[in-house]
């Protein structure tokens, strides 16, 4: 009955919709209210199968090789951690990473499928207490349509630093919304951190299913979100006691990690303990980032071929020597992650020596791999972390190595493993571990940036001492994107950042 009605819903709204067309057309703000308001918010069921829909279309501005959370949030630290890969020496994140001369408005991705999912989230907010349905569902329904709205804005404005800031669904051509201005990006974090508020506010009722938001998830974007602007918006001391309360919700603990690294990524236990937001992937769906580790079959010996080394198309870049031997050297100390994130060995065709990203790779039982990881958004490491973070920037030293060494223990099978209680080399440390911990996963970049050290970081290894530093002398924006010019071109009303003109 439920899918007839569907049916006759899109039926109708495919009658109704042409008048939005233009608005869908011409613009990056993507009217994607498929069933219309006046068909649409009629009963419970109505409400029940938008919620679903809010996380469809989030999992979807992750669901490109070019804009996921490894892209966005980690491939622009650069040559120091990216490079050509070993056999075929090619590589595609110097558009990006390494020539940032080669980044402009022209080849940088597009940011609306982050609106379809701000949109979707919108039309919950505006229309849930029109269904009928119990206050405890449209409550429920208000906790994830504020979270993903703080979320998806959260990464925007990380990303691109002056967007439009869309609180309303787009439901008619006439709409601001339909042809929006970019919002200052102190009122962007402003709204993030009320939709937060507004979330908690609903109360304990986000449930614990791992590929919607949970309460840990929230808290976790509390926590992120706090620390982003102590560190990088000058807010001052309230937000670290804002990450404090956000962190000790969520329990810091070495009992919340796996024992076993690898186990995190596991394909067949994918909502494991560790995992605390992440979003449903498949053969069909994935964001497909992984295949710039494979390798075509015919560079590898036969023998080898998905045993152990990933086999798809050409491999774009792997880790810079330099990098890959950061790596080794913590393996040689005892580190147990870093056969995960390193696969390294003379497998190649012609006998030799190759390297790849174990990390997330998805299903290797083919021929070739089929790419249906999910992604993970937050897992309790980033946790610990953050409250090592949080705790080095309160000045109590001794408890940031205490958070640290828990992420240590289960790495190197040592207790307080790091010591040293001086100020630099508790943030070295911290820095290290992010390193350490995480590569591939999309949280090194906006660590680096938190922390400060993103500007001693040289992108670009063909230029010798030239810096993010450097580089912000002549672009202030040098960290976030630029606004694609195809945004530009479809809203007149859009500007393009300074520095980025």
């Amino acid at each position: 009955m439920i899918m007839k009605k569907i049916f006759g819903y899109i039926l109708t709204a495919a009658l109704l919709v042409p008048a939005l067309a233009a608005c869908h057309k011409d613009l990056d703000i993507i009217y994607d209210n498929k069933l219309t308001k006046s068909i649409m918010w009629q009963d419970p069921s109505d409400l029940e199968q938008s919620v679903p829909g809010i996380y469809d279309r989030l999992r979807d501005f992750f669901a490109a090789n070019e804009r996921n959370v490894f892209y966005i949030g980690e491939v622009r630290v650069g040559d120091y951690m990216w490079g050509p890969s070993l056999r075929d020496r090619v590589q595609d994140n110097f558009k990006i990473a390494c020539r940032h001369s080669l980044m402009n408005p022209s080849n940088t991705i597009g940011w609306g499928a982050a609106y379809k999912a701000i949109d979707q989230a919108n039309a919950v907010l505006a229309h849930a207490k029109e269904c009928r349905a119990t206050e405890a569902d449209i409550n429920k329904a208000y906790a994830h349509a504020y979270f993903v709205r703080a979320f998806t804005y959260f990464y925007a404005v990380r990303i691109w630093g002056e967007i439009p800031l869309n609180l309303l669904p787009v439901e008619s051509t006439t709409q601001e919304e339909c042809y929006p201005s970019q919002a200052k990006p102190e009122d962007v974090y402003n709204q993030i951190g009320l939709d937060i508020a507004a979330a908690e506010a609903c109360g304990d009722v986000l449930g614990s299913e791992k590929y919607f938001g949970t309460k840990d998830a929230l808290n976790m974007l509390k926590a992120e979100y706090a620390l982003w602007m102590y560190t990088t918006r000058n807010g001052g001391d309230s937000y670290l006691t804002m990450a404090e309360t956000a962190l000790k919700a969520i329990g810091i603990s070495s009992s919340k990690l796996l024992s076993d690294y690898s186990q995190v990524f596991s394909r067949t236990n994918r909502k494991n303990a560790e995992v605390i937001f992440a979003l449903n992937n498949t053969a069909t769906t994935a964001a497909g980032y992984q295949v710039y580790f494979c390798h075509t079959s015919n560079a590898i010996a036969s023998a080898y071929r998905q045993k152990p080394v990933p086999i798809s198309s050409t491999q774009w870049w792997h880790y810079s020597a330099s990098f890959q031997q950061t790596l080794l050297d913590s393996k040689a100390a005892g580190d147990k992650r870093v056969d995960t994130n390193l696969g390294i060995g003379n497998y190649s065709a012609d006998g030799k020596e190759i390297s790849w990203c174990n990390k997330l790779l998805g299903d290797m039982s083919g021929s070739t791999v089929r790419f249906d990881n999910d992604l993970l958004y937050y897992r309790y490491a980033q946790a610990v972390m953050m409250d090592a973070e949080l705790k080095y920037y309160q000045g109590k030293y001794s408890e940031a190595n205490a958070s640290l060494n828990i992420i240590a223990k289960r790495a190197y099978g040592k207790d307080n493993y790091y010591t040293s209680t001086a100020k630099e080399d508790v943030l070295n440390n911290i820095v290290k571990e992010y390193y350490l911990e995480f590569p591939a996963e999309g949280v090194i970049w906006w660590a680096l940036i938190r922390t400060g050290k993103i500007w001693d970081m040289e992108p670009n290894s063909e230029i010798p001492g030239q810096t993010f530093a450097t580089m912000r002398e002549k672009n202030p924006n040098i960290l976030l994107w630029p606004i694609p010019q195809s945004s530009l071109n479809k809203n007149p009303k859009l500007h393009q950042l300074n520095g980025w003109q």
